[in-house]
């Protein structure tokens, strides 16, 4: 279902990260530039370009400049790289001044559009793109079978009042909770050949809208739950699910157990 025509804006957010690398570059080599030689590198061909001639000038009037000789290579370098950075830090500054003129163009303009509106205005208008607390209503607002199983002997209850199949599933499901992160537990998953498998968690990152399945393989020392591990992976490349790309995997055995540190690290860096 479609619930926004444009997606938050994440330019904005990576644009400014830009802007920090392009700075600290900036202060990099204009740090380096004040222990570099004086004057510039002219390099000349000779011979069809088989002979390679370097020399220093420091006077623009002095079109030739004094001959480095090649025993002298490492000064020619320096000089070099000089010349480079100094057309580089001009190039990334005006680099910067075009993301800060972006930044203050553009930044948040759309959500503000809509947030700024009265509550009585917002009633009547319907945004292209929601705030991530109407979007995640939204996305919840849905009804789902999941996969049938057998009552467990053991009450295996998450936060949100789930009945799930696993002690690891409820601190995976409750992490995601706890780190404000909306999920679907077991919610149907059409494959391209028809069949309808049940993913054990399908999540939300709200800043993209971007949706990631999570895997939970609990007994990875049973090698015929393996061999059906291997199988579900297969199949889930068959159908356009990787891992790191829409696909979270966890995995544990009866010797290496599953920990919150591992989920929360996986939740900050998909989710």
């Amino acid at each position: 279902m479609k619930y926004e025509m444009l997606k938050p804006d994440t330019l904005c957010e990576q644009l400014k990260i830009l802007k920090q690398e392009l700075q600290n570059t900036i202060a990099i080599k204009k740090k380096s530039q004040k222990n570099a030689p004086q004057g510039h590198l002219r390099i000349a061909q000779a011979n069809k370009g088989k002979k390679i001639q370097y020399y220093h000038f420091t006077d623009p009037k002095d079109l030739k400049g004094k001959y480095i000789p090649h025993s002298k290579i490492a000064f020619a370098q320096k000089l070099a790289q000089k010349d480079y950075d100094e057309k580089l830090i001009k190039l990334l500054e005006k680099q910067t001044a075009l993301i800060e003129k972006y930044l203050r163009a553009n930044e948040n303009k759309i959500n503000e559009l809509y947030t700024k509106m009265s509550y009585t205005r917002q009633q009547l208008v319907e945004p292209v793109t929601l705030p991530d607390s109407l979007y995640i209503k939204e996305w919840k607002n849905v009804t789902w079978q999941g996969a049938s199983y057998n009552t467990q002997t053991e009450d295996l209850t998450t936060a949100n009042e789930e009945q799930v199949r696993s002690k690891s599933e409820v601190i995976i499901a409750d992490t995601l909770k706890r780190m404000n992160v909306p999920y679907r537990y077991e919610f149907p998953l059409e494959l391209k050949d028809g069949r309808t498998i049940y993913p054990d968690f399908l999540c939300l990152n709200v800043h993209t809208r971007q949706e990631f399945y999570w895997e939970h393989f609990g007994m990875m020392d049973d090698p015929e739950y393996l061999e059906r591990t291997i199988q579900k992976l297969k199949l889930y490349s068959e159908n356009k699910i990787l891992p790191g790309k829409n696909l979270i995997i966890t995995m544990e055995s009866q010797t290496s157990p599953i920990n919150v540190r591992q989920i929360e690290t996986l939740i900050k860096e998909f989710l």
